[in-house]
């Protein structure tokens, strides 16, 4: 069950996402919900999915719990939930995984956050073997899709496309500074493109300074803390924000004070977070353009039509690892089936055993004792199958009956 960038704005998925500290707290509270045997909780920029393991139907009651634990009234966003079953839910996790479903198609970095997410749940022990060795198989999936489709080739991520949208308002970067929020991946890629784009002068800033400072000597750039930030937004032309901070971080005030500072010189301001890092009503003024995840998709598009044409190729390998992991899920199903086979089979014959041990303990016939005992047991095993046999034959059930016929005899003549 989940919610992305193709059935909700940002404005709603940021309502559902889950910050990483908040990650195992919310697994072992998901793993108590009656019917979940197993579960995994992907949250990135664009998607939140709850993958679940279950004996009975619990799409409802995981539905509610995601509310509630969001502090939502149940069933507020349901409309933008999507819920997918069985091998359909392989196909998608494979398709996340290997960037088939990403807002851009072959982008790498969903794959780590997925790995992570499995990790997590390792981690707080909520997965069953059914879940674990789905994940298992869409990895591998995944992997034979990067490696043998032109899906991951010619990068389009959102960096590049950030880069791509700043030269489109500026036009050259040549004297414009950049201020990077964030110490993350995704600001160290921001940070890759902007510094290979000739811009005058980068800065960066995270509420670990050191974080920041550390990322920052690797680019020649400068590291601060984010109690400089009504110091350091005047200073820079372009800003970019992506943090696992729950709130907004720059504000509507912030940004007026900054542009008086700088003579009404306009900000391009990008939002890369969920939640939003800074402020929606800062786009209200005059001299701010701001955009958010969202506002990438013309220019993503316009660099996706090479991975879309190996989209189909990508979509046949994923359907042969889903066709994998259901034989293995058959196979599993069938080892139960056997395994209560033999349990109790064994058990009839530990009870007759015992009773034939007795009775030659107290004196009776060994060969009688062992006639009956071979008697016995073949009564004990074959009753339920000869009960459920006559009722076949009565109900004229032809499949069931040329089973057992296919199963205990033809194989044996």
């Amino acid at each position: 069950m989940g919610i992305s960038h193709q059935t909700a704005p940002i404005r709603i998925r940021e309502r559902l996402a889950f910050a990483a500290e908040k990650i195992p707290e919310a697994l072992s509270s998901l793993a108590g919900v009656p019917g979940v045997d197993g579960c995994a909780i992907v949250s990135t920029c664009n998607r939140t999915e709850l993958y679940l393991s279950g004996r009975q139907t619990i799409t409802r009651t995981a539905s509610e719990w995601l509310h509630t634990w969001h502090g939502l009234s149940p069933g507020q966003f349901r409309e933008h939930l999507y819920q997918l079953e069985q091998s359909a839910c392989m196909f998608h996790l494979v398709k996340v995984i290997s960037g088939a479903d990403s807002m851009i198609i072959g982008e790498p970095q969903v794959a780590g956050q997925v790995k992570q997410a499995w990790q997590s749940a390792h981690n707080q022990q909520v997965l069953d073997s059914r879940l674990d060795r789905m994940f298992q198989h869409a990895f591998a999936g995944a992997k034979r899709v990067r490696s043998q489709t032109g899906i991951g080739r010619d990068p389009v991520t959102l960096p590049f496309a950030s880069l791509r949208l700043a030269h489109q308002i500026f036009g050259s970067l040549g004297s414009l500074r950049a201020l990077l929020i964030g110490a993350g991946e995704m600001i160290e890629d921001c940070a890759t493109h902007f510094s290979q784009s000739g811009l005058a002068d980068i800065s960066i800033a995270n509420r670990n300074p050191d974080r920041a400072i550390a990322l920052a000597n690797r680019f020649e750039a400068q590291g601060h803390g984010l109690d400089q930030l009504d110091k350091l937004l005047p200073e820079h032309d372009i800003v970019i924000a992506c943090t696992s901070s729950p709130t907004a971080i720059l504000d509507k005030a912030m940004f007026k004070a900054a542009l008086s500072r700088r003579r009404r010189r306009p900000i391009f301001a990008l939002d890369l977070s969920v939640p939003r890092n800074i402020a929606a009503d800062a786009n209200e003024l005059e001299d701010v353009f701001l955009y958010t995840i969202d506002d990438l998709h013309a220019i993503i598009e316009n660099n996706q039509q090479k991975r879309t044409e190996a989209l189909q190729q990508a979509i046949d390998i994923i359907e042969s690892e889903v066709q994998a992991f259901e034989r293995w899920l058959r196979l599993q199903d069938t080892s139960t089936t056997l395994r209560g086979l033999r349990r109790r089979a064994q058990a009839e014959r530990d009870a007759l055993l015992a009773q034939a041990r007795a009775q030659l303990e107290a004196g009776h016939d060994p060969d009688d004792v062992i006639q009956r005992l071979s008697h016995r047991l073949v009564n004990r095993l074959l009753h339920g199958p000869s009960i459920r046999l006559r009722q076949a034959a009565e109900s004229a059930d032809e499949a069931l009956l040329e089973a057992a016929r296919y199963y205990f005899l033809d194989n044996q003549e």
